[in-house]
């Protein structure tokens, strides 16, 4: 079995080890595609200290049923599934624990079929609490901010604003239903907000973009009592810039990061559920797609994000 194994900064390496063994209670998946995650990028892009190296990592896995522990029901080989798993998704095969398996349709692509991405934004919506006609502004729309665009609209948003320094991700944004986008490089944001809300500022903000910049520019656009939803992943230190505007303000801060494995659990089992039913389409958000030996190249896209990138994913299909 072929595996991609991380010794350190732009080191992949491609190896072949034994097949995955599976318990009672695990199916065997053949591996079909897995998603290159922001979160992954910074120990591709640095050696860090504390890591341990050769690191397997993946985790945005879809695939096959090839095999299925004597205590596991309900499925059988030959199922098309999403899958949970922290590690080793970058392989030809993957062993993983029966009640982190959700079946996927026919008409699904294993490429858009990826249960962590839509696990963290379902959850981010449930926290978030969205009430028919709030208006929401999208800090960011890169994969995951796009992803959570359309369960905003799910939710009855009144208003969604995108906010992104690429024009081709506002375009995108708006084609999925975006009412208003705003490039900072181009447009005054706070100002056009303020005259969007009756200088009120919006009723929910989520930071998406995971850095210092999209952390700030949220909390500025955020109304009085409004709901800062901090999503983005944030590797690294950031820095609260006034928190006593923040408390002044009485914001509502929301961390949507979640560690309770039967929410994390929860939230695939829905988002795969309404990935299924066709309310909310991924396939157009798979831009850039690599077999296993040009992972390197898979990564430095997702790091560069060249015109037009939205996801990369590794594709182990003929």
């Amino acid at each position: 079995m072929r595996i991609a194994a991380l010794y350190g900064a732009h080191d992949f390496r491609i190896e072949n080890t034994g097949r995955p063994v599976y318990g009672h209670d695990e199916c065997l998946i053949q591996v079909k595609a897995c998603g290159v995650c922001h979160s992954e990028i910074h120990q591709w892009a640095n050696t860090i200290n504390g890591l341990d190296y050769p690191r397997y990592i993946g985790h945005e896995v879809s695939g096959i049923i090839t095999a299925c522990g004597s205590s596991v029901k309900g499925f059988n080989p030959g199922d098309r599934v999403a899958i949970w798993t922290d590690h080793s998704g970058y392989a030809e095969e993957v062993a993983v624990k029966a009640n982190r398996i959700f079946p996927i349709h026919d008409n699904i692509s294993f490429i858009e079929a990826m249960a962590e991405p839509i696990s963290c934004t379902t959850n981010g919506i449930i926290l978030s609490n969205i009430e028919l006609g709030d208006t929401v502004a999208l800090v960011g729309t890169g994969f995951m901010g796009l992803i959570l665009l359309q369960q905003i609209r799910l939710k009855g948003a009144g208003k969604i604003i995108a906010v992104d320094v690429r024009d081709d991700m506002l375009k995108l944004a708006k084609d999925l239903g975006a009412d208003v986008v705003l490039n900072p490089l181009k447009d005054n944001v706070a100002s056009r907000i303020k005259e969007i809300t009756n200088n009120k500022g919006v009723d929910i903000a989520f930071e998406v973009g995971g850095n210092q910049a999209t952390l700030d520019m949220a909390s500025d656009i955020l109304r009085m009592e409004g709901k800062l939803v901090i999503f983005g992943y944030h590797p690294g230190e950031r820095i609260i810039k006034d928190l006593g505007y923040w408390n002044w303000m009485a914001f509502h801060i929301l961390n949507a990061h979640f560690r309770d494995m039967n929410k994390i659990l929860y939230g695939a089992e829905l988002g795969i559920k309404l990935l299924n039913q066709g309310k909310m389409n991924l396939k157009s958000l798979i831009t850039h797609v690599y077999p296993l030996d040009k992972i390197e190249e898979a990564f430095q896209a997702a790091h560069d994000k060249p015109m037009g990138f939205v996801k990369a994913v590794i594709n182990f299909e003929d």
